[in-house]
């Protein structure tokens, strides 16, 4: 007997929240669960979570939601004048539940997603269960046994100043070590979404309000997560012990083995298993 797998297209949805149009691919039932995205070039929810949401959508009513500025939101929204990118996107979160008359969520955050977040953890208590947070710390001091930048931001930051699809490669690459999981289609599909006129000008707009999740982490309620690869070449796995001593209520898990910073897709059947664990119990 075969499976049905998901698609993007039957599973597309849009929000209009105050004006802002938030795209999100949605399936299952039951408590919710929204996964985002890294903040790379090309980055999406869909991208991010496609490998997952077969598996978490038995259990959960799934929404991987694309965040201003990717995937297919909102190009033009930034951040109001004064206030941190962190809190704009917890906001807009929240806002994105009250449009579906969902009281609370489960999060699911990749990298630069880790910080919203943790924000709408602290700002709404009320209405977040458990976070998982994948490659993603909470900051606060240099690295210690890493080289500062990482190689995979250096590569980040050389494909902002010159995209070409070559400086792509070499990007995805460091996220994924593993020769043959970082396949051509994923390249391709990858530039082709950083291409997409707005995409790299809001990227850059978004990036550039971060707030300070570290002066206010210890409000944090919620149970965390945290798992890495140990092999990150973008996001190092010592951010790893700096989330271990920060977050008041916290677990860690790591993979070896040559695991790099997509352990969604490069441990999927056990990166499910302990995402589906860690909720339901």
């Amino acid at each position: 007997m075969t499976t049905h797998k998901l698609t993007k297209e039957e599973t597309d949805r849009y929000a209009d929240l105050n004006g802002t149009i938030i795209h999100y691919n949605e399936a299952g039932e039951g408590p919710t669960l929204m996964c985002f995205h890294g903040g790379g070039p090309g980055a999406s929810a869909w991208g991010n979570t496609r490998h997952n949401i077969d598996a978490l959508s038995q259990h959960f009513h799934v929404m991987l939601v694309d965040l201003p500025g990717f995937g297919e939101s909102d190009k033009n929204a930034r951040p109001p004048e004064n206030e941190s990118s962190d809190v704009y996107l917890a906001r807009l979160l929240r806002d994105l539940l009250d449009s579906k008359g969902i009281e609370k969520s489960h999060l699911y955050s990749s990298s630069a997603s880790g910080p919203p977040s943790l924000r709408f953890g602290i700002d709404y208590p009320d209405r977040v269960d458990k976070i998982i947070m994948q490659s993603s710390g909470v900051g606060g001091g240099p690295l210690m046994f890493s080289p500062s930048p990482a190689e995979g931001i250096k590569a980040l930051g050389e494909f902002d100043r010159e995209p070409t699809r070559e400086r792509m490669a070499r990007m995805m690459h460091l996220f994924i070590p593993k020769d043959e999981l970082c396949t051509e289609e994923m390249i391709d599909a990858r530039f082709q979404a950083a291409m997409i006129p707005g995409h790299l000008e809001a990227r850059r707009a978004t990036r550039a309000g971060g707030g300070d999740i570290l002066r206010d982490i210890s409000r944090l309620k919620a149970p965390v997560l945290v798992v890495w690869g140990h092999q990150d070449w973008m996001v190092p796995v010592e951010g790893a012990l700096g989330a271990l001593a920060r977050i008041p209520d916290v677990r860690v898990h790591i993979w070896g083995g040559g695991t790099g910073h997509f352990v969604e897709y490069e441990k999927a059947d056990e990166f499910n298993r302990l995402v589906i664990d860690f909720l339901t119990h």
